[in-house]
């Protein structure tokens, strides 16, 4: 490993860090995301049925054991239940934005490193070609074949080592991506149906959708 690292010149080290640094990220999102569980129509179900009964602290109880943003936001709304529709449309929005942030942590951080890594393999390219016309430049009539061949390997060696850092990055990027806005999606499909059962009033407001209440997330 160490010999490999040499031959690919000075841009090899940050490589190897934005490699374990995008294996870590990639693996703790995944775990974190697959833990956010997605049994919501029992959820609001069951919680609908306990506060039809009048049993508010057993909806909240419920509400906090469940995991996923849609439990969080139950949970937060159930701190205002009866009030106002818009009271409550605040304290969901606003635990919906927190949900949000909280499932994109770090994806900026992947992103940056499979439009990163290319990059530095591309320097190290350039350093090894350079290494290369300063043998040519040095040598005495034909320079040899396996002085040549060092900075030639030390280009190849980078360029390659940065795609094989950028794709599977990019690639686990767009899949944590998906996963999120399938999340979202389904965060805004039950938005209006949680102000509907938590509020004191019974008339309608189809603009408590987290996409339309700008819970769209910034992270582009």
């Amino acid at each position: 490993m160490l010999k490999y690292l040499l031959k690919g010149g000075p841009t090899m080290l940050p490589l190897l860090i934005f490699s374990i640094l995008s294996l870590a990220i990639m693996l703790e999102r995944y775990f974190y995301l697959r833990s956010l569980k997605n049994n919501d129509f029992r959820l609001v179900k069951k919680i609908r049925l306990l506060l039809s009964n009048g049993k508010v602290s057993k909806a909240k109880q419920e509400a906090k054991e469940a995991k996923g943003p849609v439990s969080a936001m139950f949970l937060a709304g159930l701190e205002k239940y009866g009030e106002k529709r818009q009271i409550v449309k605040e304290f969901i929005q606003s635990t919906g934005q927190k949900q949000i942030k909280d499932m994109e942590k770090r994806l900026r951080i992947l992103e940056f490193i499979a439009t990163v890594s290319p990059l530095l393999g591309l320097l190290g390219t350039v350093f090894g070609i350079i290494n290369s016309f300063n043998v040519l430049a040095g040598a005495q009539g034909i320079a040899a074949p396996s002085a040549l061949s060092v900075g030639i390997a030390e280009a190849l060696v980078s360029t390659a080592t940065g795609l094989m850092v950028a794709i599977p990055t990019m690639l686990f990027y767009t899949y944590l991506d998906s996963k999120i806005e399938a999340k979202i999606s389904e965060m805004n499909q039950w938005s209006t149906e949680l102000v509907e059962i938590i509020s004191g009033d019974n008339k309608r407001d189809s603009t408590s959708k987290i996409r339309g209440d700008k819970y769209v997330s910034t992270r582009y």
